[in-house]
């Protein structure tokens, strides 16, 4: 006894089959393609992340390194017996040199903080160059001082003599 619609069972069967087998490559053919490119693509994120981790790593030991040079420079302006105008040119020039150093603001997130180191640097040069300027002023106050303590005493000696003349 054969079925009456054995051609449209096989007919069925076939077409499941095949969209089965279709499916089945389908999803293969996805989670291999997957699997493949992926990594690949982030390999290669991974690396301009870490070229980029490696050249920031690089600036910053450059830069830490002139602001060394120029901490010592800013500190030899305190040295009694310095010229102080050759100094200061030599501190320029390295501020004006660490400035050229940094990289525009699109390649480091820290543009911002190296720009307000320079400008610290620019400022502190300014203020021991003022502080330099006032040295000097402590000890013509001390000499005011004492000018003034003198001149006090002068006044007390001269009033007490008039007072001494006006009882006569």
């Amino acid at each position: 006894m054969k079925p009456k619609n054995s051609k449209e069972r096989r007919n069925s069967i076939f077409k499941f089959s095949l969209l089965f087998i279709f499916t089945v490559a389908l999803i293969i053919i996805t989670f291999f393609f997957d699997f493949d490119k992926v990594p690949l693509k982030e390999n290669s994120v991974l690396r301009e992340q870490s070229k980029a981790i490696k050249t920031e790593l690089l600036f910053q030991e450059k830069f830490s390194s002139e602001m060394m040079v120029i901490r010592s420079l800013l500190d030899s302006l305190d040295t009694p017996g310095q010229n102080i105008q050759y100094i200061n040119a030599l501190i320029n020039s390295k501020i004006v040199d660490l400035q050229k150093s940094i990289p525009e603001k699109d390649s480091t997130y820290r543009y911002n903080m190296y720009n307000s180191i320079v400008k610290s640097f620019v400022d502190l040069q300014g203020l021991k160059t003022k502080l330099k300027e006032f040295e000097d002023v402590d000890i013509k106050l001390g000499e005011y001082e004492e000018e003034l303590e003198r001149v006090n005493q002068e006044l007390d000696k001269a009033n007490q003599y008039l007072d001494a003349m006006r009882r006569r």
